[in-house]
């Protein structure tokens, strides 16, 4: 009673809809949330719609978060490029098992699983050289316990390659929208305008991504800054660190990604502090 509502406010001001907040993919969570500059990549489309912009290759991910106190999310993404732009598909569902119903105090009469799934579509496309902009439409469904709500969310970001070498920066607004109202009590979004740049350069076989991010709340007063390093050994093996700021329980994420011919494999970690023990992320990629 006192940990869980601890933890759940370290990740936001509405408990109700935090699960928005679990980062669902590998690479984005070990580089700390930082990559609001990030093309073509599907990893980083819930921060910046933008990143959904890709050339021809399309790819399809397949996440799976355990969170702590047994929170589980699993997610299954598609992006794909065509003439005119680039398309996303997603589905998420998170799930918080073995709450405790009771009706006067002493022993629990049962338990339940409280539920959260999201359906989302995004659009990228490059009007201007050098500059993609996106949207994304999400679908929102929550059940605690007989009741249930539902609602939606919009995101929309921009990303604009600099006519510096290897420099990105971009700009995005994600979570506008809104729920119903469970019973009597309606939950606001946890809402942000996200800023963010990339330095990308390559040293013989070596190539690194310098990331550096801020993300400011827009409903609530929340501030978080990141910052990541990705270093990748011949497009094969990449090594991953980030740190976010803002958070009560957690700062630092590390994280590695294998990549063979059409498939990448990627692994995040976030440790938490007050004795929570830490969150494991794993992504598969399929390109085609």
């Amino acid at each position: 009673m006192i940990l869980l509502p601890r933890l759940l406010h370290g990740q936001g001001t509405s408990i109700s809809s935090s699960y928005l907040k679990v980062p669902l993919s590998a690479r984005a969570s070990a580089l700390g949330d930082g990559t609001v500059a990030d093309a073509n990549q599907l990893s980083s489309w819930a921060l910046n719609p933008a990143n959904l912009f890709a050339g021809s290759r399309r790819s399809v991910t397949i996440s799976h978060a355990q969170w702590v106190q047994d929170i589980q999310s699993e997610f299954l993404g598609l992006q794909l490029p065509f003439s005119q732009g680039t398309f996303g598909m997603a589905v998420s569902t998170s799930a918080i098992p073995g709450i405790e119903v009771r009706e006067k105090p002493g022993p629990a009469i049962g338990t339940f699983t409280a539920r959260f799934a999201t359906f989302q579509v995004g659009y990228a496309t490059e009007p201007i050289l050098n500059l993609s902009a996106g949207l994304t439409a999400r679908y929102l469904y929550q059940k605690l316990y007989i009741d249930d709500v539902a609602g939606y969310a919009f995101d929309a970001g921009v990303l604009y390659r600099t006519p510096i070498a290897g420099l990105e920066i971009a700009a995005s607004v994600t979570n506008l929208g809104s729920l119903t109202a469970f019973r009597t009590e309606r939950s606001e979004l946890p809402s942000f305008a996200r800023t963010g740049a990339t330095y990308r350069f390559e040293i013989d076989d070596f190539a690194a991504r310098l990331s550096v991010a801020s993300a400011v709340g827009l409903q609530h007063s929340e501030t978080h800054f990141s910052g990541s390093v990705e270093g990748v050994y011949r497009g094969s093996l990449a090594i991953r660190i980030g740190y976010q700021t803002g958070f009560e329980s957690r700062g630092l994420s590390t994280g590695l990604g294998v990549a063979y011919e059409f498939l990448t494999f990627d692994y995040g970690y976030l440790p938490f502090s007050y004795g929570f023990g830490g969150a494991h992320i794993l992504s598969l990629g399929i390109g085609f």
